[in-house]
């Protein structure tokens, strides 16, 4: 079966770099193949019901007391305690038992009288063959007990970086056709006093910096393995045995056990659970419930595949409260629903940094084959953004018949990386769809994330060269000459000198009323066609933008007695006796169109080196060089640039050199060739040379 998929997932791949060679804007035979996929693995139950209000369930229901934290009406909080039913042995027997005879249908009933009917519970296992049904009038209200009474410990990750941690409120692993539906409501409670305030360690609470630089900069930064990653509430004694991350695609409900390592002190956790985690499942269903009040992403398939959201209504809006997250998943289809959250509405995810890279395989687990329409966004840092936690890469997305109307909601399409998470990101669809109101921008990407930032100013000092390319937008009307969108940018791309973002094409797209139009920073064959933008002073006021193509062809290196041709990407070794302080001369040619070069106004820079730091500052010195350009005629022009070279000291990376030693050895250079015509057009050029011989 894994064989199989396999097989299927390369003759797409395949397909879809034709397509895009041939500068489609869509890819039908793709797009079909994950909807067929998903549609054929939706899950099926068997005709059998288990009401937990049943003679049998209803007398596991147990009284506890809940404790809650509130203010204590001065900058610190006060603990609470109340009276409550527990529901969590009701509802994991009717789970449990539904799925040893085979599955069937969990009912958690509405009661007469009773709206809405309050269940108290902890987590939830789904288990394989059950579908868990909320009626319309139901919240599952999660206890406010941090403990692993309420919440075990459990394989998870957080933001990408596996470890073992409270479960979720509604969890599963290695399980194989499990739904959650209804229209009934998920509230895992969470406010400013209950999981949030971990987030900035507020009104006396700890912060979760203490737990999250343990886990990526002890953790997994230093290889550590998983096993030995261990969070809990402190007091509870762990279990004997606990599960590795292994998969087997053949037979997902293995699960592979080891001993708890007994050398190991579990660090008391500060990470707050996703509200609902399937981890290592298939064929998953999760259609018309309401979340509010998550602690943290609300919807997260973890290294899951067919997996279908539908008709949701998420409306939380605390600390980190990501919509749906497919995290290295495959075949997934969002649609029919609504977000209004307090970070990314959609968020696609591949793992972070080390543990990313590590996955799974050496590179990473991928999430792809995705399929988001027919979804209302509000509220949010970004609608359908892909990363930051993209290490093992993310591919083929398709985005349409959506709408976008928040002024809260920052950027519509929005990419992130950085090149301590890296990853490539490539194939990404965005077509018919329609925008009403952003705050910053309609289409928005940046491989420089969190770059300067309070939260840990990572820079360009990371393993990870992180790529984008190929993303595809289409037919879309932002705002109107009435109702102007009135962001700062239409269009934002911020990328590396040294890795630009490849192929990003802009088509039939119409943008009344923004501050700027478009703001670039290295981007290689951006395409413009029939770009239509108005500026906030004048909505209607249409301005047409199209693009000119730039290429860059038959560069060279020159030395006094040496010369070599270089190659896009390539390498290139310098013989022995090159004097790696000396002079270089990178020439070449520039062809195109752009009335610009044919004015004598073109520009060619040649851009060096990342590594060596900036005194004083965790910013990477990278040297620009004006190039000399000189017309030969018919769109051709030549450009010439002297480079001064010199014997570097060794390259400043955190962790991890071997992943990019041939960039980071003493004395090799990064070098970058941009040429830049009319405002937006531009091309850029990449290559490594390596300064001292092979030995």
């Amino acid at each position: 079966m894994a064989k199989k998929i396999f097989c299927l997932l390369l003759a797409v791949c395949i397909f879809a770099s034709s397509a895009f060679a041939s500068g489609d804007f869509w890819n039908n035979e793709t797009y079909k193949f994950i909807d067929d996929t998903v549609k054929a693995n939706v899950p099926v139950f068997p005709d059998r019901d288990y009401s937990i209000s049943s003679e049998k369930y209803a007398a596991l229901v147990v009284d506890m007391e809940e404790e809650f934290f509130t203010s204590d009406g001065k900058d610190g909080h006060t603990r609470n305690v109340q009276k409550v039913r527990d529901y969590t042995p009701a509802i994991q027997a009717a789970i449990d038992d539904a799925s040893s005879a085979g599955g069937g249908r969990v009912i958690v009933p509405a009661l007469e009288g009773q709206k809405p009917t309050i269940y108290y519970t902890g987590s939830i296992e789904l288990k394989s063959n059950v579908n868990l049904y909320l009626e319309e009038g139901t919240e599952l209200r999660f206890v406010r007990n941090i403990s692993n009474k309420y919440y075990p410990m459990v394989l998870s990750s957080f933001e990408g970086n596996d470890t073992y941690n409270y479960a979720s409120p509604i969890r599963a692993f290695h399980a194989k056709n499990i739904a959650l539906t209804g229209k009934g409501t998920l509230n895992p409670q969470a406010d400013p006093y209950n999981w949030q305030a971990w987030k900035r360690g507020e009104f006396g609470f700890p912060n979760q910096a203490e737990v999250v630089n343990v886990l990526v900069k002890e953790w997994s930064d230093k290889a550590v393995p998983v096993t030995s990653r261990l969070l809990t509430d402190g007091t509870t004694p762990l279990p004997e045995k606990i599960p590795t991350m292994l998969i087997d695609w053949d037979n997902i409900e293995k699960v592979e056990y080891v001993s708890t390592p007994k050398n190991i002190t579990p660090l008391r956790s500060l990470l707050r659970p996703c509200t609902i985690e399937p981890y290592a499942c298939e064929n998953i269903l999760i259609e018309g419930v309401t979340i509010i009040n998550s602690p943290m992403w609300e919807v997260h398939p973890l290294r899951s595949r067919n997996i279908l959201v539908r008709n949701l209504v998420i409306n939380s809006h605390g600390h980190n409260n990501d919509g749906v997250n497919p995290e290295s998943c495959n075949f997934v289809v969002i649609e029919g629903c609504s977000f209004s959250t307090g970070d990314d509405c959609i968020a696609i995810k591949s793992g972070k940094n080390r543990d990313g890279y590590n996955r799974g395989k050496v590179g990473g687990e991928s999430c792809g084959y995705i399929i988001i329409r027919n979804c209302v966004f509000a509220d949010g840092h970004g609608g359908v953004t892909c990363g930051s936690e993209c290490t093992g890469g993310i591919h083929d997305v398709f985005a349409h018949d959506n709408h976008f109307d928040s002024v809260n909601l920052q950027q519509v399409l929005r990419f992130k990386t950085n090149s301590y998470r890296g990853g490539l990101i490539e194939n990404i669809y965005f077509r018919d769809n329609t925008v009403a109101k952003c705050s910053n921008a309609l289409m928005f990407g940046e491989t420089q994330y969190t770059l300067g930032s309070a939260q840990d100013k990572e820079g360009d000092l990371g393993p990870y060269t992180p790529q984008l390319r190929n993303v595809y937008m289409s037919n879309i009307t932002a705002g109107s000459p009435e109702s102007p969108v009135n962001a700062k940018n239409a269009i934002e791309w911020k990328a590396y000198e040294r890795a630009p973002m490849t192929n990003i094409s802009v088509k039939d797209v119409t943008v009344y009323g923004v501050k700027n139009a478009i703001s670039l920073s290295n981007v290689k064959n951006f395409e413009l066609q029939n770009v239509k933008i108005s500026l906030v002073d004048s909505p209607a006021e249409l301005i047409t933008y199209n693009t000119k193509g730039i290429m860059i062809e038959g560069v060279k290196l020159s030395a006094s007695d040496f010369s070599s041709e270089l190659k896009e990407g390539g390498r290139l070794t310098m013989p022995d006796n090159f004097d790696k302080r000396g002079e270089v001369l990178i020439t070449g040619v520039i062809v195109t169109e752009d009335e610009v070069f044919a004015a004598g106004k073109g520009t060619v820079r040649v851009y060096l080196d990342r590594g060596t730091l900036q005194e004083g500052s965790k910013a990477p010195v990278i040297t620009p060089h004006e190039a000399e350009v000189k017309q030969e005629g018919n769109g051709r022009y030549t450009f010439c640039a002297a480079v001064h070279l010199t014997d570097k000291p060794d390259y400043q990376y955190a962790y991890r050199p071997e992943t990019e030693a041939e960039n980071m050895d003493r004395g090799n250079h990064i070098i970058s060739i941009v040429a830049s015509g009319q405002p937006y057009d531009q091309n850029t050029w990449n290559y490594n040379v390596k300064c001292t011989a092979d030995k």
